[in-house]
C-alpha cells in the first residue's frame, strides 16, 4: 500500500507532459469546386477556396466550420486561383462568418478568359476584399500562430503564379516517367500550391495545378519530398495529376474533391489505383459520368447521389505529429485509421 501511495504521489509531482493537439482537415462538398478547411493545433482556421458564390456552398462551409470544427471566424482565406468555383464562394460566406485575412496568387487580374463568371463576380469580390488581398509567392510561409506544445506547424507555398520555390541538385529517378506536357495558359497553372508539415505528417494541396507546373515541382529534383496525404489536383482531371508527380510524392492517402459530373477522370484514377504507396482513395462524390470512369470503393465515397441543394457529407482527417492520421466520412460514416509509418 505504501508503494502504491508513493507511486500516486510521484505521478502527481511529475504529471505526464500534455499531448500535442492534432491538425484537422475538412473537405466540404461544393459540387465540384474547392473548399478545404484546416484547423491548426493552435486553433487557427485556414480555408483554402470556398466553392461557388451560392447559398448552398456558404451554408455547407459555415455548418462544418461552426458545428463540426467549432470555429466562429476564418483566420486565413486562400484563393488558390481566380476561377469562380474557388474564390467566388467567399462572397456569400463572408455574410455568415467573419474572414480576417485574404490571400491570393497575385493581384486582381483584368480578365480571366476561361471563366465566364469573371466579369460579374470579380467586382463583387473586390468590393468585399478591397486592397487587402495579400499575394502569396513561391517560397514564403504562412504566418500562423503556433501551439504551446508539440512541434511547429509549417505552411509553405511551393508554387504560385507558375513560379516554383527553390531547387534540388539531387536527380529524381522518377523523372524518366515525365510526359513533357505543353504550356497551359489558363488560371489553373497559376494555382497556389501548399505543403503542410506537422512533425512527421505532411499534406500537399495544389489547387487546380496542371501537368507542366506539377512536373517542375518534382523534376529534375523533387522539391516536395514524400507526403502522407494528397488532395488531388484539379478535382481529378486528367489534364492534371501527372504520373511523375504522384509517383514522386508517394502519398499514403488521397482525397478527391470531385463532383458527380466533374473530375475523377480515367487516367488519373488508374494512376492512383496503380501507385504502390497509396493505401486508400477517398472521394467527395461518386462519379456519375458515362464511359469508362472509375470510382473508389462505395464505402469511401461521401456522397452517392447527384448534386443538390440540401445537406451533403464532408470528409475529415485528423493528423498527429507522429505521422499517423484518421480519415472519416462526416461524423459517423466510414472511418479508417492510419498508424504512423
Amino acid at each position: 500500500m505504501l508503494s502504491a501511495m508513493l507511486a500516486i504521489l510521484l505521478g502527481l509531482a511529475n504529471p505526464a507532459p500534455p499531448q500535442p493537439a492534432p491538425l484537422h482537415i475538412y473537405w466540404i462538398d461544393v459540387e465540384g469546386g474547392g473548399a478545404t478547411l484546416i484547423v491548426t493545433p493552435a486553433g487557427e482556421s485556414i480555408l483554402i477556396d470556398a466553392g461557388w458564390n451560392l447559398d448552398r456552398d456558404a451554408t455547407r462551409i459555415h455548418d462544418v466550420a461552426t458545428k463540426v470544427a467549432g470555429i466562429h471566424e476564418i483566420d486565413y482565406f486562400i484563393a488558390t486561383h481566380w476561377h469562380a468555383d474557388h474564390y467566388g464562394g467567399a462572397i456569400k460566406l463572408s455574410q455568415r462568418i467573419h474572414i480576417k485575412k485574404f490571400y491570393a496568387n497575385g493581384p486582381y487580374p483584368d480578365n480571366v478568359a476561361d471563366d465566364p463568371a469573371f466579369p460579374t463576380l470579380m467586382p463583387q469580390y473586390k468590393a468585399l476584399v478591397g486592397e487587402n488581398s495579400i499575394t502569396l509567392t513561391a517560397g514564403t510561409t504562412l504566418p500562423i500562430r503556433q501551439a504551446g506544445t508539440g512541434p511547429k506547424i509549417h505552411v509553405q507555398v511551393l508554387a504560385a503564379g507558375r513560379k516554383i520555390a527553390g531547387h534540388s541538385d539531387t536527380p529524381n529517378p522518377v523523372c524518366g516517367e515525365t510526359e513533357h506536357p505543353a504550356f497551359d495558359p489558363s488560371q489553373n497553372a497559376e494555382s497556389i500550391v501548399l505543403l503542410f508539415r506537422y512533425g512527421k505528417f505532411t499534406f500537399f494541396g495544389g489547387g487546380d495545378l496542371t501537368r507542366a507546373v506539377e512536373e517542375q515541382l518534382v523534376c529534375p529534383g523533387n522539391l516536395v519530398g514524400t507526403v502522407e496525404l494528397f488532395q488531388i489536383d484539379h478535382h481529378g482531371f486528367d489534364k492534371s495529376n501527372s504520373q511523375v508527380l504522384i509517383h514522386s510524392l508517394q502519398p499514403r492517402v488521397v482525397v478527391i474533391n470531385n463532383g458527380p459530373q466533374k473530375g475523377a477522370e480515367p487516367k488519373t484514377m488508374k494512376t492512383l489505383f496503380s501507385t504502390p504507396s497509396i493505401e486508400t482513395v477517398w472521394q467527395i462524390h461518386k462519379n456519375l459520368q458515362a464511359g469508362e470512369q472509375l470510382n473508389t470503393r462505395p464505402e469511401l465515397i461521401a456522397n452517392q447521389q447527384a448534386e443538390g441543394d440540401g445537406p451533403a457529407e464532408f470528409i475529415q482527417a485528423t493528423a498527429g505529429p507522429d505521422g499517423g492520421l484518421t480519415v472519416q466520412i462526416g461524423t459517423s460514416g466510414t472511418r479508417k485509421d492510419y498508424p504512423p509509418r
